[in-house]
């Protein structure tokens, strides 16, 4: 099996997380997404990997589409979330990331969609997210003790970071409580 047909990356999220919000055709969610606001300010996509993914969701069976003529433009595909295209995403809105290199990208992309889901969801998320980096960090200051000079830098700038991102943390999910 080729890594592209491991399914779904954090490509194929947002854009079920995109899709879930109106039915929506490929050029229109190209547009949406490299908005100066919007999920591209986390990372850009090019217009044939977005193709792909959606043929892929398609596929799957968590996105329908039909054709949809319009006035002023062709025939154009219009994607809508299903049922198990919905599970998908809100599955993966409850997950927590499990490796800093990804924090970056997956958390802010789920924080992108935070307004889009339920409170609870959301609240699982964050609580996930703190306790899961919360163990990650007292398994780091454990690796710490264990290992030779070159390993307790890395291990040092690995726990400096965790901390880092429970501190963001701490601080989002107090700001989004308040809302």
């Amino acid at each position: 099996m080729s890594p592209r047909s491991a399914l779904p990356l954090r490509l194929e999220y947002v854009l079920l997380g995109l899709i879930r919000r109106q039915p929506i055709h490929g050029y229109e969610l190209l547009r949406i997404w490299n908005q100066p606001h919007a999920i591209g300010k986390v990372w850009t996509v090019k217009p044939g990997l977005l193709y792909a993914a959606l043929e892929k969701l398609e596929q799957r069976g968590y996105l329908e589409s039909e054709l949809v003529s319009g006035e002023a433009s062709p025939t154009r595909k219009e994607y809508r979330i299903t049922p198990a295209g919905e599970q998908v995403f809100i599955t993966w809105m409850q997950t927590p990331v499990s490796a800093a290199r990804d924090f970056r990208q997956d958390f802010l992309a789920k924080l992108y969609f935070s307004a889009d889901v339920d409170r609870v969801v959301l609240s699982e998320l964050f609580d996930r997210q703190i306790n899961f980096c919360q163990r990650w960090l007292t398994s780091l200051q454990q690796q710490l003790l264990e290992g030779n000079k070159f390993e307790q830098q890395v291990f040092t700038f690995r726990i400096r970071q965790v901390q880092c991102i429970l501190k963001w943390l701490w601080e989002v999910y107090s700001e989004i409580q308040t809302v």
